[in-house]
């Protein structure tokens, strides 16, 4: 880029922060900057996927263990939340660094001088909400706003086709303990978009640990392994006492997701609509 080009970005750049942009963070904390950051750490899957997204992955100079986005080989890895790299984090001088909202590492970085957006979306409107807030921190507000639009349109697109479908009843299985996902999780609703029935209850809560013995009582027509890239197989769940006469392990319909699948569903962000495709392509083969 010639030294005028890089000034007229950096002046457009500018023209839309004219002034400081202050968001709320998923704990209440108000986050100010005065500039669009030119430095900014990502310490969650899902911040570096927005970013990216967003066409900002040049603005990354630091990622998690676990983000594996085309564009950021190379950056320097820096843990995770629970098991963070503190001094390497500081050394890099980020003028923003993106982490989730339960670790607490939001304060130690507050503490030791630095600029900290804790947050992470935990359904399908506050990811649209989410990719809004991080457009706005970076001075991509037009970019965000884009990307809801197309996320919602593709979503809907095939919520159309599954309009007056016959939904299977679905257990969703994140652990074998088993750890499951409820109404009111992220995961319940793309579920649902894609044209599945929760046989969980919203008694029981967004993350519920079950019983084996609920599992058979309920009796699905579909099992979906998201631990399978953990080494969970569709053998394993054939295998489990009393399991043997439900529904999805008679008609061999415990599906292994791959991990890219389980990424794309377990994090929130601009994977939504590919993993609303990705269930209803499992769920309704012979619609898609």
């Amino acid at each position: 880029m010639t030294l005028r080009l890089y000034l007229a970005a950096a002046t457009l750049a500018l023209a839309a922060f004219a002034s400081a942009q202050t968001v709320t963070d998923d704990l209440g904390r108000e986050v100010t900057l005065a500039a669009p950051p030119t430095a900014v750490v990502s310490l969650l899957p899902s911040h570096t996927e927005t970013v990216c997204a967003l066409g900002a992955c040049e603005l990354l100079i630091g990622i998690d263990r676990h983000s594996d986005v085309q564009g950021t080989e190379g950056l320097p890895t820096l843990g995770d939340p629970y098991a963070p790299d503190v001094e390497a984090i500081v050394a890099l001088e980020p003028d923003l660094v993106l982490v989730d909202e339960y670790s607490g590492l939001h304060e130690t970085l507050a503490d030791l001088g630095l600029t900290v957006y804790a947050g992470s979306p935990q359904t399908v409107e506050e990811t649209y909400e989410y990719i809004g807030t991080i457009g706005t921190l970076l001075g991509r507000g037009a970019e965000a706003a884009q990307l809801v639009a197309r996320l919602k349109s593709e979503v809907a697109e095939v919520t159309s086709v599954l309009e007056a479908v016959e939904r299977p009843t679905v257990f969703v299985e994140i652990d074998p303990t088993p750890f499951t996902a409820g109404p009111g999780s992220y995961v319940h609703e793309l579920l649902v978009a894609a044209g599945g029935e929760n046989v969980v209850p919203a008694s029981m809560g967004q993350f519920p640990q079950v019983d084996p013995e609920f599992v058979v009582a309920a009796d699905p027509q579909v099992i979906l392994l998201l631990d399978a890239p953990f080494g969970v197989t569709a053998a394993d769940v054939h295998a489990r006492p009393g399991w043997d006469g439900i529904a999805a392990v008679r008609n061999d319909t415990v599906i292994e997701l791959s991990e890219d699948a389980t990424d794309a569903l377990s994090r929130a962000g601009p994977r939504l609509a590919e993993a609303v495709r990705i269930l209803a392509e499992l769920l309704h083969p012979d619609l898609f």
